[in-house]
């Protein structure tokens, strides 16, 4: 299943239309559980103009890898 969204906009205003997104899927049909989320971004300068975002050292950032949300001891303990 593929989630698009259309047009540059902040960082921000992107975060909100996946919330949205992902709300209307589980609203709509039902979507409860997923696993393996890949996200694509092609990230730009505000203008249009496409950046490569870089490490201090100047290595390219190409992937970014996630366990998930940070989990409280109370998620760990059931409280």
């Amino acid at each position: 299943m593929k989630v698009r969204i259309k047009g540059e906009m902040s960082m921000t205003a992107t975060r909100q239309a996946l919330f949205e997104q992902i709300c209307a899927l589980e609203e709509l049909y039902r979507i409860r559980h997923c696993r393996g989320v890949t996200l694509f971004l092609t990230p730009t300068n505000g203008f249009g103009d496409v950046v490569v975002p870089r490490k201090d050292c100047g290595a390219v950032i190409d992937v970014v890898y996630t366990d998930g949300p940070y989990r409280c001891l109370a998620d760990e303990y059931n409280l």
